[in-house]
Formats: structure tokens, C-alpha cells, sequence
């Protein structure tokens, strides 16, 4: 499965996170979601920003990508760098996400086992030489 997702930063250099709270899973993960068929993964990241943050982002450009494997899926996840063009991030989705927040890759690192399998695949990679 294809997904995509954005590393929104702010003023500090810290990562946008979204604390995903339903009876399947409770995580820290990037914000993005699932690439629909005929659309290409920045769209898609774009579009689940907007729909997960209620914000419109402005994609920078693509910072890498990543492969995992969760309860028997593939997943194949690209990261894009992106700035907020409009809005202000807000809990779009209560029923799936609880809770928003910037977090430092140090941070994250303390928090390692509350990331998302995707969120802990990016952190590995930016911490690598």
C-alpha cells in the first residue's frame, strides 16, 4: 500500500505530530494517509493534510521515502517537507486523532515506542550520518 504524508516544521525546527487514539491503534505518527488510485503521492499528502489538520499546505519538496511492514502489510511511505500556506493545524478528525503537538528529533527519540512504524522510520533516517 502506498502513503504519503508531510514533515510540517515550525519556527524552532520541530516536527508536527498527530496522536492517533482508536481501538486499533495509539500513536504518535506524521501526518498523511493512503495514496488513492490516479493520484500521485503529493497530492495525496496535500489532500490528508488538509482533511487531518484542516490546513493547506504548500509542498516544498519530497525529503525521502521508506518501506515497512505492519500486521502482514507492505507499506511504502514518502515523506514531503511542506510549509502551512493557510490555516492554522486543529484536530480535523477527533474521532481518529486526540491530540497535535512539535517535537524536537530528540524528543521523538525519548518517545520512541509511542511512534508510528512510518514516524520511527523517519527519525531513524534523518539521525543516520
Amino acid at each position: 500500500m502506498q502513503l504519503a504524508g508531510c514533515i510540517i516544521k515550525n519556527d524552532e525546527g520541530k516536527v508536527l505530530l498527530l496522536h492517533r487514539s482508536t481501538a486499533k491503534r495509539v500513536q504518535w505518527e506524521i501526518p498523511g494517509g493512503k495514496v488513492e488510485v490516479g493520484e500521485a503521492p503529493e497530492q495525496a499528502a496535500v489532500r490528508e493534510i488538509a482533511e487531518e489538520l484542516g490546513v493547506t499546505v504548500q509542498v516544498i519538496g519530497r525529503i525521502g521515502s521508506k518501506n515497512f511492514e505492519q500486521e502482514g502489510e507492505h507499506y511504502e511511505y514518502d515523506w514531503f517537507a511542506a510549509e502551512i500556506a493557510e490555516g492554522e493545524p486543529r484536530l480535523a478528525e477527533p474521532e481518529t486523532f486526540d491530540n497535535l503537538g512539535y517535537f524536537s528529533l530528540e524528543e521523538m527519540q525519548a518517545m520512541f515506542d509511542e511512534l508510528s512504524a512510518n514516524a520511527k522510520n523517519f527519525v531513524t533516517e534523518q539521525l543516520e550520518p
